[in-house]
């Protein structure tokens, strides 16, 4: 039976409820409103500003951000209308996806769309995420859970590992119009990420453990090995305490298995000069296998272009640094008669054991589950506030702590 598939992306269309006046966009969610939230969102053609006609009161009741950003006392930028409307100012957020979370706020579930492509969830998360309102949008996630119910598989994740590793793309608009709004795009490492952030945000627990391990493995942190390592970013989407945490498994994963690889060779490079008794399982005084394994193994890394490994693996995700040492055979040694040597089976066998289960110890997946790593961890959320005396509204950062 065929997976699946979500719709694609339509062109955007007024939504019902809404007037276009020139560049802005009127929605309607509450007849009587007694405020308005103002959206500014730009494109490369133009910027459009979205007006959403809401109630006060019930901003104050579904949203714990919403309610100090109409607070007269907040520091938040807000004017009002021609009536004496409240009006609160947002930027950069999706404005389909903040009709959707008004309309749940007022109790309008009827109007919403009955399927959404993961872009929009990942979208609509977003906005549920940032301003605190995440249950609000649980009518819905029972519904479209189930668009994502394959994603609870492990088979549907292997194909994640078969990926051409074409990673961090210059320009996101083409990402998220190569993805689209399904499950089955290119792009296996934004799908990745925006099925963590959704899983993680709307507590899908049997997504959130294959996501996470699926994008710790393939995620990349550098275009070329050379780059600066400034230029690393990890999944930002997420909660500051995930996001550390994912760093710092990543780079912990990517450690042992340069850790694996470096103490092989530095075995045989201290037996080697050293003269310490050889290796070889055999036999005591064979030196054929120590320099037949030693300099073909060297030699198929760097074909492999990862040697030396620390320093070639930095644009390299885990799982691909970790296929290329495991794929590496060991070949044969020249001695000065030009007489091909070969390492005893035996000898050759240990070695690509130990460095394969090494390598493997590395990277193996720790079990973990959601509400374990929510109550561990627990969730930093960062608030954006504005300035007082700031007209072009740029923000500072406030912590409201963990939730």
């Amino acid at each position: 039976m065929a997976a699946k598939k979500m719709r694609s992306d339509t062109t955007q269309t007024p939504s019902m409820g809404s007037e276009v006046v020139g560049s802005t966009e009127y929605y309607d969610i509450d007849k009587n409103h007694t405020c308005q939230v103002s959206l500014s969102k730009s494109s490369s053609t133009e910027t459009k500003k979205h007006i959403f006609r809401v109630s006060e009161a019930t901003l104050r009741l579904a949203s714990s951000v919403l309610a100090r950003m109409v607070d007269p006392r907040s520091p938040w930028r807000k004017e009002n209308d021609e009536h004496g409307n409240l009006t609160i100012l947002l930027h950069d957020d999706d404005p389909e996806a903040l009709e959707i979370l008004f309309k749940f706020m007022h109790f309008q579930k009827e109007q919403v769309p009955k399927s959404l492509g993961l872009k929009k969830i990942f979208q609509l998360a977003l906005v549920c995420d940032k301003y605190d309102c995440v249950d609000i949008a649980k009518p819905l996630i029972n519904e479209f859970a189930m668009d994502l119910k394959e994603a609870e598989a492990q088979k549907f994740w292997d194909g994640f590992y078969q990926y051409s590793f074409r990673y961090q793309p210059e320009d996101e608009e083409d990402v998220e119009e190569e993805i689209g709004n399904g499950l089955h795009g290119s792009d296996k490492p934004a799908i990745a990420k925006m099925l963590l952030y959704v899983s993680f945000v709307f507590n899908l627990n049997g997504v959130f453990p294959l996501a996470y391990r699926t994008y710790l493995m393939i995620w990349q942190p550098k275009a070329k090995s050379e780059d600066a390592d400034e230029v690393v970013e990890g999944p930002t989407c997420l909660p500051d305490r995930l996001y550390h945490h994912f760093m710092a498994e990543w780079e912990e994963k990517r450690t042992g298995v340069v850790k694996a690889v470096n103490d092989l060779i530095k075995g045989y490079t201290f037996g080697l000069v050293y003269s310490n008794p050889s290796r070889c399982k055999m036999y005591g005084g064979c030196t054929i296998c120590d320099i037949s394994i030693y300099g073909s193994f060297i030699r198929r890394l760097h074909y492999k272009g990862i040697f030396p490994v620390k320093e070639k693996s930095d644009a390299l995700s885990l799982y691909e640094l970790s296929e290329r040492i495991k794929a590496v055979e060991i070949g044969h040694y020249w001695d000065e008669h030009r007489t091909i040597c070969y390492p005893h089976n035996r000898c050759l066998k240990i070695f690509v054991k130990e460095l394969v289960e090494n390598v493997e110890i590395a990277i193996q997946g720790k079990k973990i589950g959601l509400e374990e790593f929510k109550a561990s961890l627990g969730t930093k959320r960062k608030l954006f506030v504005l300035k007082e005396d700031d007209e072009d509204c740029e923000v500072k950062e406030e912590d409201e702590g963990d939730y």
